[in-house]
């Protein structure tokens, strides 16, 4: 069983480009026959099926998962991709390709790799920086701020607003209640660039 691996994805760019992409993908969520067996959950959402309709084989583009939560805005377009071990990084250059106008900005998370990025260096659409993973929820948070004091509520006691600090209470308390069917996590969301991915 393989691990999954989260993408929200905006788009951005010439309204043409955005409503062409955003056709395509509702024409394919809403057939009652997939392009491709593929064997996938929500076979007429499955990747391969877009990387087949924006012209490439999926055999040669990473697309082991579906999108959801399709919706073109006045600006902007935005769906969400699950995915197996890894974001689908190299159909975002896909689609980069065929709609040359258009600006991706995406926020990527997954266990296996035990990694969260983003590449909304400016935080237009991805403003958040910091995950704080306590029971009962994960909360993310802009600012280092915020998180300490999310975490801090949590524990009891202050917590300082640095990264090290919200490591170390995280640890501390993990090996102070070993009994607990919940450990504290805390991430930081890197920002990378697009050459990057």
């Amino acid at each position: 069983m393989s691990n999954p691996a989260f993408m929200s994805v905006c788009f951005e760019g010439n309204r043409r480009e955005l409503r062409s992409l955003y056709g395509k993908m509702k024409r394919l969520q809403e057939r009652e026959k997939t392009l491709a067996e593929n064997g996938f959950y929500y076979p007429t959402r499955w990747l391969g099926n877009l990387v087949t309709r924006l012209g490439a084989d999926w055999h040669d583009v990473y697309c082991r998962g579906t999108w959801s939560n399709l919706e073109l805005k006045k600006s902007h377009l935005y769906f969400f991709t699950e995915t197996a071990w890894q974001p689908p990084f190299a159909l975002l250059k896909l689609i980069k390709k065929v709609y040359p106008s258009l600006i991706f900005y995406f926020e990527a998370e997954a266990d296996e790799w035990d990694a969260y990025l983003t590449n909304d260096a400016e935080g237009k659409y991805y403003s958040n920086r910091y995950v704080v993973d306590c029971e009962p929820d994960i909360e993310y948070f802009d600012t280092i701020e915020e998180a300490s004091n999310h975490l801090s509520a949590y524990i009891g006691k202050p917590v300082a607003a640095t990264w090290q600090a919200l490591c170390e209470t995280a640890d501390e308390w993990n090996d102070d209640n070993p009994d607990s069917d919940w450990f504290i996590n805390v991430k930081q969301i890197e920002v990378i660039r697009d050459d990057e991915l």
